[in-house]
């Protein structure tokens, strides 16, 4: 789950403004179950059709297999759904003799659960269930050993370890931080904890807590327009992020609306182009700021949209445009309720991000010209 916990957290802390006294800060990150699927099927569920062996023999002769986990909430508990196939058997005469084959349903309850020091949150299994195809409970005694043994275990060792993902934190942030504040950052970061997890039916409801520091007086530095280099370049990557959820769009089920729903999308995204380009090349006043204006009469309408759209994508892919828009949500909900947090959602702000993703985008294509010429 290294991307969705280093994302998330590091959007959280990116809220903080430019430093003076420090303050405790408690954030509500919000976590949609499709949300955590897709992180899932990314880092777990990576054989084909969202599959995982969970466990097989040395002669291949026996294993266990999951896919296409279903994940929601009930009571309090994340709950995971299964398909199970199964086989128990033997080798005999350089082949495989199976004794039990099994196929049917794996449920398991998993309890949010935040460690001592607020440094781990996990999900241990407090349930398990498994039943055949017509509901019926599994009464195999070696099979129910297995999954016990085997698939209990690998669902429970699921956990977001703020110990281990600290390092990848600050890279995160390091291109959004001053140079001159770099010690306040990794005071920061080491101060982060989660003070609370529970799952209700639409999610996790995380709440992290971190020691910052009050802004100064001085406020936001002002981020410069982007120069006509940077502008090519961004627009090539808006340009590439369009493309393809138009391409999703084109294809995605929308429901008994789709048409209506495709154009409002289409004519949402129109409206972000243009708002972000001109938040990147003009200077604007607070009040009459393009990408505030987008976002105050747009964000509400285009999320729930823009979720369904991009569902459609491939994982990784998915994956990506998924993340954003829960940062974006926790960073425009936060603003909305007058977080006292260094929050941007502005053309100041966008001009920060760009200048993030075009340095990234250019390291990237720098290892794959290395890479070739290797």
């Amino acid at each position: 789950m290294s991307i969705l916990r280093t994302v998330l957290i590091s959007t959280a802390l990116l809220l903080t403004a430019e430093n003076g006294l420090a303050r405790e800060i408690n954030i509500p990150v919000p976590m949609e179950y499709r949300f955590i699927k897709s992180v899932l099927v990314n880092q777990l569920y990576t054989g084909p059709d969202e599959s995982v062996r969970a466990w097989k023999d040395g002669k291949q002769c026996s294993y266990l297999d999951l896919d296409h986990p279903q994940i929601s909430g009930e009571n309090g508990q994340v709950k995971i759904q299964n398909n199970v196939q199964a086989r128990i058997g033997t080798a005999l005469g350089g082949k495989c003799m199976a004794l039990v084959e099994w196929s049917g349903i794996l449920q398991t309850f998993q309890q949010p659960t935040v460690d001592a020091s607020g440094n781990v949150l996990s999900f241990p299994v407090t349930q398990l269930n498994a039943f055949d195809r017509n509901g019926q409970p599994l009464n195999i005694n070696q099979l129910q050993s297995l999954i016990k043994k085997a698939a209990e275990p690998k669902l429970s060792g699921l956990k977001i370890d703020l110990n281990q993902v600290r390092p990848d934190i600050a890279k995160t942030l390091v291109p959004y931080i001053a140079a001159e504040h770099s010690e306040e950052l990794h005071d920061t970061i080491n101060s982060l904890r989660f003070n609370q997890a529970k799952a209700d039916a639409n999610g996790l409801q995380i709440n992290l807590g971190y020691t910052a520091a009050n802004p100064t007086q001085n406020g936001v530095k002002p981020a410069a327009i982007l120069n006509e280099t940077e502008l090519k370049q961004w627009r090539a990557l808006w340009q590439n992020w369009q493309a393809s959820l138009d391409k999703s769009i084109a294809t995605a089920q929308l429901g008994d609306n789709a048409e209506e729903t495709r154009g409002k999308l289409h004519e949402v995204l129109q409206k972000a182009g243009t708002a972000f380009e001109q938040g990147l090349s003009s200077e604007s006043v607070a009040e009459n700021d393009p990408v505030r204006k987008f976002f105050n009469s747009s964000w509400d309408t285009f999320a729930p949209l823009l979720r369904d759209a991009s569902s459609q994508l491939p994982g990784g892919e998915k994956l990506r445009y998924v993340t954003l828009i829960a940062a974006t949500d926790l960073m425009y909900e936060l603003e909305s309720i007058g977080s006292p947090l260094g929050l941007e959602v502005s053309s100041n702000g966008l001009r920060k991000l760009a200048r993030s993703l075009i340095a990234q985008q250019t390291l990237k294509g720098k290892a794959k010209r290395a890479k070739r010429k290797g």
